[in-house]
């Protein structure tokens, strides 16, 4: 059996996002980064459809990492 390390198919919850890897701001937290990741993750189930959730991982010139919404994401 082979084990992958990616999937290409967004198995993961991976989504593609115009910023990814580029200097970023998110003017709700003041903080500046370079986007790394943008997941999918579920966020529970309503009315018996299951909702999702987009999250960004933004490293710092610190070298921590934040999340924020993706939508409110600029380029820095």
């Amino acid at each position: 059996m082979e084990v992958r390390e990616h999937r290409p198919d967004g198995a993961f919850g991976h989504v593609e996002h115009p910023l990814l890897f580029k200097q970023v701001h998110d003017p709700q937290s003041d903080r500046t980064g370079q986007l790394r990741a943008v997941i999918r993750e579920s966020a529970g189930k309503v009315s018996g459809r299951t909702m999702y959730t987009r999250t960004a991982f933004v490293r710092g010139a610190d070298g921590r990492e934040f999340t924020a919404a993706p939508d409110t994401l600029v380029q820095a």
